[in-house]
């Protein structure tokens, strides 16, 4: 079983890393990092939240999303307001610019057509299978 564990742990993290890959490179096409993209998603998905929330959301160093904000303001992407209820907390809402970035980035992202090209080579019965078979394990992580 520690060998097949071995196999199946080698497996999601190739896959992984590919994935990883394609996505850094996609961003990078459009003059940004992964991070970036990432931080200007969550801005585009949840218009308003608090750059606190989104910190706390995010899984990378708060200095660095910090860092990845402030660029993503000076490329004009994203905007900070201050909140109207407690002026000491900052707003951050995305830009028409952002949107169009995301908007790009969604389509173009070469992490999920190689993806999607992937899936297609297998049934839908397969592609069920290991949705389920994917949502088992993580659910006994």
């Amino acid at each position: 079983m520690a060998d097949q564990a071995m196999d199946i742990y080698h497996s999601f993290f190739k896959i992984t890393r590919q994935l990883k890959k394609l996505a850094f490179h996609s961003a990078a096409h459009l003059g940004l990092t992964v991070h970036q993209i990432n931080i200007l998603e969550s801005v585009r998905l949840n218009p308003g939240q608090k750059q606190k929330e989104l910190t706390e959301r995010l899984v990378f160093a708060k200095s660095r999303v910090s860092v990845h904000i402030d660029s993503l303001v000076e490329k004009g992407l994203v905007i900070r307001e201050p909140s109207e209820q407690d002026r000491r907390e900052i707003q951050l809402f995305i830009t028409p610019g952002g949107e169009e970035l995301c908007r790009q980035y969604n389509l173009e992202a070469a992490s999920y057509k190689a993806l999607s090209h992937a899936l297609e080579q297998l049934q839908q019965e397969e592609i069920d299978k290991l949705r389920e078979l994917h949502q088992r394990i993580l659910t006994h992580l």
